[in-house]
């Protein structure tokens, strides 16, 4: 909505020419394919030049009739958007076509797989500004497969790491002379989940589904008003505060925007160790220690502990906040649109750092997100999030290949294919926006059932005609 008024004001000089900066970036997919079909609109309409700049292929292809690829402040290639789609010229452009993370691609699959990144991939005597390129980690997509199919059966067999049941958050809204809650904002409504040892739940939705406020919940970052949050034996729903602290060291939490969630007053290396020194593990040579060998694991310099963060590139800074959720060895991270921010080739290096990482620590993830082609590439198992509550949730594979609820179908529908001939195929797209989730007091919403479709796949059934 809001974005809608920003074109709105944009368009109310009538401008010939509407320059468009990553006007689609922060949205989800279906709110995405909407801004897309309203600039494709209006500009017919008004005949109106469009410069559109954007890291998102998929995007380019949908909506570009020329692209120009530009590299560290120069242009690198240019042409036609079929010709740079199918036959580009320029390594560069090679390497951010292959980082493109394409729905369908894990097709069969059961297991993530890294991205394939070719080793090509940077403009010839110019390397990056990044300190790893893609060539260091274009390494072969094996050992990541390897090690999450052999722990595929041993997952299914255990007991659950982490078991939700029932959760509900919500917010009062005060109004009145007295500040009385005349209104609350259900977030999250009833969500049950389970997430084993060394598994990748994917949290997905459209933006305010409440994804983001389940994930904060989990670790108590906000209060919540009912269910259970099982983990190692003890209920954090009902754990004392002093408690919970402690519990964070084995949950910790990797945010969106990784610039601001690091503090720009202190050292890389100073950030990395604060969870090392505020839970008293290490302190002195050891913490410093602990810092190099972090760093090394998520392929930066140990040097870099001494520079701060506006010295790094969005994925390195975004390496440093992975490298700090993993000081204290937790068991679970919570991934919060940790590379919805990132460009398509750093988003690529994250994806496949993060598999790295959980073939190597059996680390578990809550990987929270609204793109579904890297969701697909990176889960084991995938909860869809409808106004707060799960409407669908199953194996990864057949919720995207064989989808159940029509809100899922439409999420898959939305996404953006990096090929400019289908551009005009048919899409099951809504200009409907999502209802709002604010209730009166005493107004409560139904929850629906999940019935079973297939082993382990459940969908929310409507009470009415029992339709998905």
């Amino acid at each position: 909505m809001r974005q809608r008024v920003m074109i709105a004001m944009a368009l109310s000089c009538k401008p010939r020419l509407l320059i468009a900066d990553e006007p689609t970036t922060a949205l989800d997919v279906t709110i995405q394919a909407q801004i897309l079909a309203l600039i494709r609109l209006l500009q017919d309409e008004l005949r109106m030049s469009v410069i559109f700049i954007t890291h998102d292929m998929g995007v380019v292809a949908e909506i570009a009739d020329r692209v120009m690829v530009m590299y560290r402040g120069e242009m690198v290639e240019q042409g036609s958007a079929d010709q740079v789609f199918h036959a580009p010229r320029h390594s560069y452009t090679r390497a951010l076509l292959a980082a493109v993370p394409r729905l369908g691609a894990m097709e069969g699959s059961d297991s993530p797989a890294r991205f394939p990144l070719p080793a090509d991939s940077a403009a010839p005597n110019a390397p990056s500004p990044a300190a790893i390129s893609l060539a260091e980690t274009a390494a072969s997509t094996g050992p990541a497969r390897r090690a999450s199919s052999e722990s595929h059966s041993s997952r299914e067999s255990a007991e659950p790491l982490l078991r939700v049941r029932g959760l509900k958050t919500r917010f009062p809204i005060r109004s009145g002379l007295f500040g009385r809650v005349r209104r609350r904002v259900h977030a999250v409504e009833q969500v049950s989940f389970d997430l084993s040892a060394g598994e990748t739940l994917a949290l997905v939705g459209e933006s305010g589904c409440g994804k983001s406020t389940t994930g904060r919940s989990l670790l108590r970052l906000v209060d919540i008003d009912g269910g259970s949050i099982d983990f190692n034996g003890h209920d954090i729903a009902r754990l004392p505060s002093d408690e919970v602290r402690a519990m964070r060291r084995e949950i910790q939490m990797v945010f969106q925007d990784p610039y601001a969630s690091l503090d720009p007053r202190l050292t890389v290396g100073f950030s990395v160790a604060e969870p090392l020194y505020v839970h008293g593990v290490a302190r002195g040579s050891a913490a410093e220690d602990r810092v190099a060998e972090l760093l090394q694991h998520v392929g930066l310099s140990p040097d870099a502990a001494l520079r701060y963060p506006h010295e790094f590139s969005g994925g390195q800074r975004q390496r440093v906040a992975i490298a700090r959720a993993l000081a204290l060895k937790p068991k679970i991270i919570i991934a919060d649109e940790a590379v919805s921010a990132l460009d398509v080739s750093i988003r690529a290096q994250i994806v496949n750092l993060m598999l790295d990482l959980q073939a190597e620590f059996g680390l578990s993830y809550l990987f929270i997100s609204h793109d579904m082609a890297v969701v697909e590439r990176i889960s084991h198992r995938v909860a869809v999030m409808y106004l707060g509550q799960i409407v669908e949730i199953g194996p990864r594979r057949a919720v995207f290949e064989h989808p159940q609820h029509a809100y899922t179908r439409k999420l898959l529908a939305a996404v953006p294919v990096a090929d400019p001939a289908r551009r005009h195929g048919k899409r099951e797209l809504s200009s409907e926006e999502i209802p709002s989730p604010i209730r009166a007091i005493g107004d409560e919403p139904v929850v629906l059932p999940l019935e079973e479709v297939a082993p382990g796949h459940y969908v929310a059934r409507h009470r009415i005609a029992g339709a998905y």
